[in-house]
């Protein structure tokens, strides 16, 4: 659902600008309030986590996101925007680090393939956006039912939880590893040296890909003069491709090591998005595109699952952190281009691959110094 909340409105922006009279800079700034909440609620739900169970606070997230999408169908204000997707985005961001903690607290040990299966869904909401907002444009419908179809969607997903949660056995509390202190966690300079070098490329990875899930489709329909349909469809193709290769990296994650995975993954993700810049033709852009998504598929839940293991305690905490770089590299990324697409539309779109070397980059130097760092340590030992 994270997907859905904002990426149908940056389908909808140029229509919204139509009968809201709001410019487009404006309105896509609902996008960074949604993230900014995100990202609070994902640092706050360790706080939560130490006085209610997480069944309690996943159904108390869903209860605040619906009256706020139904407000959503009737304000007119922009200030109102943004406090309401701010809302919705704090919700959510509670709500996800719930799920998150599930997985990291199980003993399955492969957790790279875990999470590439399981983030797996964040692209089928990217692939579902687009339709919602075509459909509803091309038949001449309000984009404000949208909203509709969102609430409709919340209520299925709470119905659904409330359903597979009954009968299920009561979740185990562990109060020591819930008021773990920071001091407590980050107890090893290397470990931390490697944490940060892990969230870092998140932040980069983050505004890569924001860049296409939530500027692409613009950019196509007044730069290379696409319908909406068009741009959507080549936006769900991406999208479609990242899920094809999630599943290729899931047979491919803990047989190989991590971040040559992932080097590998970002250079194929750097050529076709340089190409997409010139592009023009439809059928090119959607092979480039879809090349793109290949590359772009497995980088973050691989980013994701070697950064919030590094510790084996307080794992709760480590994914706050986790969740919240990659959030921070979604809310600033709206800043970026709205400001680079003052000077030149090209130059927008180029902030994907310029942000995506810059991972390979620190993936470099993050496997040169756990390499290097951890042979030290072996001899000191010694």
């Amino acid at each position: 659902m994270v997907p859905v909340f904002f990426v149908t409105a940056s389908h909808m922006l140029l229509e919204m600008s139509r009968t809201t009279g709001y410019s487009i800079g404006n309105l896509s700034l609902i996008f960074t309030f949604f993230n900014a909440g995100l990202i609070g609620g994902q640092l706050t739900s360790v706080f939560y986590s130490r006085k209610f169970k997480k069944v309690n606070i996943i159904l108390t997230g869903y209860i605040i996101i619906i009256p706020c999408l139904i407000l959503l169908i009737f304000v007119e204000s922009l200030y109102l925007y943004y406090t309401l997707y701010c809302l919705i985005g704090y919700a959510a961001g509670v709500i996800w680090l719930q799920a998150t903690k599930y997985m990291l607290e199980n003993n399955i040990k492969n957790k790279d393939r875990l999470f590439t299966i399981f983030l797996n869904f964040y692209p089928i909401g990217h692939i579902t956006a687009p339709f919602i907002a075509s459909y509803l444009i091309n038949n001449g419908i309000n984009w404000r039912y949208s909203y509709g179809v969102m609430i409709f969607f919340v209520v299925i997903i709470f119905i659904l939880y409330l359903v597979l949660k009954r009968g299920r056995r009561t979740e185990i509390y562990d109060e020591e590893e819930e008021k773990l202190q920071f001091k407590k966690i980050f107890f090893n300079r290397r470990l931390n040296i490697i944490f940060i070098l892990g969230c870092i490329p998140l932040t980069l990875y983050a505004i890569s890909e924001t860049v296409i899930s939530t500027w692409a489709s613009p950019f196509l329909q007044s730069a290379r003069s696409f319908d909406i349909q068009t741009a959507g469809l080549t936006i769900s193709i991406f999208w479609i491709a990242v899920i094809i290769g999630r599943i290729i990296v899931s047979f491919l994650a803990g047989r190989f090591k991590t971040n040559h995975i992932i080097l590998c993954l970002s250079i194929i993700a750097i050529i076709p998005m340089i190409l997409f810049i010139s592009v023009k033709s439809t059928y090119a852009a959607i092979i480039v595109i879809a090349s793109a998504g290949l590359g772009y598929s497995g980088i973050i839940t691989l980013l994701i699952s070697a950064a919030s293991t590094v510790y084996e305690k307080g794992r709760g905490v480590l994914a706050s952190i986790v969740f919240a770089a990659a959030n921070t590299g979604i809310s600033i990324t709206p800043f970026i281009t709205r400001f680079v697409s003052q000077f030149n539309m090209n130059l927008s779109i180029a902030v994907a691959p310029i942000s995506m070397t810059l991972l390979a980059v620190f993936i470099i130097g993050k496997n040169i110094y756990e390499n290097t760092s951890g042979k030290i340590e072996i001899k000191i030992k010694k």
